[in-house]
């Protein structure tokens, strides 16, 4: 891969393949992207310069919509590929998604089908209709589709799902403002409440727990780990969204395209293999150092890096301690995807879609993500989420790869001989994302919320995990980016 140190003024526009999570994550070693260089035109000098670290989408968005206002945008991103956690990989003629992968409809989703519209990034729905069933349930050793779990499943097992889904209904009373969520005193105890502690006290049919405790795990992280408050915010944000319109989109040509767009459409400099060592206030300006030894100068920097990695870089002055302590402390939910690509779609020969919730095994979650591509095979997403994410943080991709293989031979028996290639996107060992996505503990809602909405002096922070309704979404991503530069146009 052709990589610029952006020691240059030339702009670096990657063509390829993008990588990261979904939230700000994936990436692949074993993907090349092509990068190419073109000089930039000369323009007249901006007075006001800003600077961007993280090529994410919460970091394109804010250069975007900052030389909107009139800055001059610099972009430093420490990995040698745009896109952040988001990320799209080619597998032959079929690509699929490392990273942040689905969009819910345009009235909720909105800023992602706007920006889409406006690049012209073409989005694909998802999912499958006639006969096909939207998925399955893996429990007690076989696959049944949602409709046969519904319709005649094991009425007690069915009943206390349903009881656990109405229960997750009723948080949302807990919380009468998304944005707000620790507003009345019984959501402060939820805060402190962890969501198992919730499920347990259910006293659900063990298989119905199973299931709630994949739906948490996937959707989050460990039930142990993740706040009630947090799950309640989520209730209530989609709480009058329809079926419908969830995870019902995706880029038709990956989240590649939307990155690419962002870049086609941003003036400033993007560089590549820069991360950020050091940022430095002094007399309202402020000197970005990176690992390569260069310098930039700007009136403001915007940080959207996610928060396992945010203490990597060193302020002066020193970042308040509150804000280190919540970068440390903020959980993270722990994901990791593979991509496993067939040479024939057996699954719909079980007139099954490939979304399968799956309890019992390590792979807590499948789906296909070919279904708008050609060819008669597919590639299905295996999702490995909470303690069984951790647990994989050292093992090799082909170990992760070969777990996932021997369960998806146990649920589908014969599946290994139309194996074609696997990809790994392991986000946890991911060294400078080192995580899915924001997935608050017990107790941290009430701590840290909306820390990182207020500047530090002239630093100021985007991010999925800086937006108050659409945490760990590519569209609160996005939001961030906006907000941010809606702040910083205040200054003017």
């Amino acid at each position: 891969m052709k990589v610029s140190k952006r020691k240059d003024s030339l702009r670096v526009v990657v063509n390829c393949v993008v990588f990261s999570s979904m939230l700000s994550a994936c990436g692949s070693n074993e993907t090349q992207s092509v990068v190419e260089e073109q000089k930039k035109d000369q323009v007249q000098q901006i007075e006001n310069q800003a600077v961007v670290v993280g090529a994410g989408l919460s970091g394109l968005t804010a250069a975007y919509e900052l030389e909107r206002i009139g800055y001059s945008v610099t972009i430093l991103e420490a990995k040698e590929r745009l896109g952040g956690r988001i990320g799209t990989v080619q597998m032959g003629t079929q690509h699929g998604e490392l990273g942040g992968e689905f969009i819910d409809g345009p009235t909720v989703h909105q800023e992602i089908h706007r920006y889409a519209s406006l690049f012209n990034v073409e989005l694909a729905d998802t999912g499958y209709w006639g006969e096909i069933e939207s998925g399955a349930y893996y429990i007690e050793g076989k696959l049944v589709s949602y409709t046969d779990f519904d319709e005649s499943f094991d009425t007690e097992i069915v009943n206390d799902y349903n009881r656990f889904n109405n229960a997750l209904n009723l948080l949302v009373d807990a919380v009468p403002d998304a944005n707000d969520p620790a507003m009345l005193e019984v959501a402060k105890k939820y805060d402190l409440t962890d969501v198992q502690s919730w499920i347990d006290d259910m006293q659900l049919h063990p298989t119905a727990k199973l299931i709630a405790e994949q739906f948490v795990r996937g959707e989050f992280d460990e039930p142990s780990d993740l706040s009630l408050l947090h799950l309640a915010q989520y209730a209530r944000v989609y709480e009058l969204v329809s079926e419908d319109d969830v995870e019902s989109h995706r880029f038709l040509h990956g989240g590649k395209a939307m990155a690419q767009a962002f870049a086609d459409n941003i003036e400033g400099d993007i560089h590549l293999n820069q991360a950020v060592t050091k940022i430095s206030e002094l007399d309202g300006r402020v000197t970005i150092n990176t690992i390569s030894g260069d310098s930039f100068q700007a009136d403001v920097v915007v940080v959207t890096v996610p928060l396992p990695v945010l203490n990597k870089i060193e302020f002066s002055p020193r970042l308040p301690q509150a804000l280190s302590d919540a970068a440390k402390n903020i959980n993270y939910g722990s994901h990791s995807k593979v991509l496993l690509q067939y040479s024939k779609r057996f699954w719909l020969e079980q007139t099954l879609g490939g979304e399968t919730i799956v309890t019992g095994l390590p792979t807590g979650w499948t789906w296909e993500t070919t279904e708008r591509q050609g060819g008669e095979g597919g590639i299905l997403i295996a999702y490995t989420s909470g303690d069984y994410s951790v647990i994989q943080k050292d093992w090799s991709d082909q170990q992760i790869i070969d777990a996932r293989l021997d369960e998806m031979e146990i649920m589908y028996p014969g599946s290994n001989a139309f194996l074609v290639d696997a990809k790994v996107q392991n986000w946890v060992a991911e060294p400078w994302t080192q995580g899915g996505f924001i997935a608050y503990g017990p107790g941290q809602v009430t701590k840290y919320w909306k820390l990182f909405q207020q500047p530090v002096g002239q630093v100021y922070f985007a991010g999925e995990h800086t937006d108050t309704l659409y945490l760990g979404y590519m569209e609160g991503a996005v939001r961030s980016g906006i907000r941010v530069a809606e702040q910083i146009a205040q200054l003017n």
